[in-house]
């Protein structure tokens, strides 16, 4: 027998009430993931090598560039993978509030004779809101946002605002550049979560209702304009490229899963064993000519493959501060090797370390 159908106002109830277990929930994985982290938790440690002592970040070990994408991506990963992060992030928030635009946008910086200018423009702007807005609501003090802090966020807001493609629904990667990407829209997903998260942290159900419903609007948004079905996958990006190259192609297939996007016809699960099946090896291989790609190790991290994180750490450890480590490939370094009580060996793994692979070819 059919279960009567909920009259309205009961039904809005328990909307209402599935939606704020949600939250809560969220609010805990998120506390879970290093915002609120265990005692035991060790602390990232960027000081010297990639955080000045005015709390700048630079991209490459003792560099002068500063990118703030790379910089707020780095300490939330960093977060995510267990690490307690908040002393680095705080330093940080410090140094680049001040600097972000009247628009709420950022600017690239380098750093000569001790001074810092704004010297490039962001890469993609809805990536930089989104890792800000983030970043903000996760390091947040337990009392709430300061006042400084939550002006900069809505400047944030207000600018990502300006990049939403309103038939479609997805976020562009500029002003200028009216291209969407899957993974820039995965970040804003993931920055929507984070400040629901944070409102039902502070049980403030006006706020976290509407930026949850956004969350799951951008997800639908995010499945009807790149999800082509199982045998495709997803497309990177509106703009027509190849499918063949690992960067945007491949590493699109798997990033959504650190957001918990989930598609109509698959789990999770399953598109994380054939996406390592299809393409792990390769990934493993790139330390040695490319970038290590530590974000998909934190994927790997997410759904509890501990050996592949395991061999992520041993392949890339060679490379460490080579032409191709950034600071998001040390944040992500530090804390794997943070988790490990004893190291793999680069052979347990299918392959040789660098300066075997160095002598052979010699």
């Amino acid at each position: 027998m059919n279960r009567p159908a909920l009259f309205p106002a009961a039904r809005a109830r328990v909307t209402a009430i599935a939606r704020l277990c949600r939250l809560w929930c969220v609010a805990c994985c998120v506390a879970a993931c290093g915002v609120a982290p265990h005692a035991s938790a060790a602390e990232l440690q960027l000081n010297g090598l990639y955080q000045r002592p005015d709390g700048a970040i630079t991209v490459r070990l003792n560099g002068a560039g500063i990118d703030p994408y790379f910089a707020s991506k780095a300490l939330l990963a960093a977060a995510d993978a267990g690490l307690d992060a908040h002393q680095a992030a705080l330093a940080w928030i410090a140094w680049l509030l001040p600097r972000q635009r009247p628009d709420g946008g950022f600017d690239r910086y380098c750093m000569k004779s001790g001074q810092y200018s704004a010297c490039a423009e962001a890469d993609a702007d809805d990536a930089m809101m989104a890792t800000w807005i983030e970043l903000l609501a996760r390091f947040a003090p337990p009392d709430g946002l300061p006042a400084a802090w939550e002006l900069s966020l809505n400047r944030a807001s207000a600018h990502l605002d300006t990049l939403l493609a309103k038939p479609t629904g997805v976020y562009q990667i500029s002003s200028t550049l009216r291209v969407a990407l899957l993974m820039d829209n995965v970040e804003v997903h993931s920055a929507f979560q984070a400040l629901a998260a944070y409102y039902v942290r502070h049980a403030d159900s006006t706020h976290a209702g509407p930026w949850s419903q956004r969350a799951d609007r951008l997800a639908s948004a995010i499945l009807k304009v790149f999800w082509r079905g199982t045998q495709s996958g997803f497309r990177a990006s509106t703009q027509r490229i190849s499918d063949t190259t690992f960067y945007p192609a491949k590493v699109a297939q798997i990033f959504p899963l650190l957001s918990g996007i989930q598609v109509p016809e698959q789990s999770n699960d399953t598109i994380y064993a054939q996406w390592m099946q299809k393409y792990g090896k390769t990934w493993l291989q790139l330390a040695g000519s490319d970038y290590p790609w530590g974000l998909i190790a934190l994927v790997a991290l997410k759904m509890n493959d501990r050996n592949t994180v395991a061999c992520w750490h041993a392949r890339s450890g060679p490379y460490r501060h080579g032409a191709h480590w950034n600071v998001l490939e040390e944040a992500l370094y530090l804390a794997f090797e943070s988790r490990m009580a004893d190291p793999v060996a680069p052979a347990q793994c299918g392959f040789t370390t660098a300066a075997t692979t160095e002598t052979a070819s010699r």
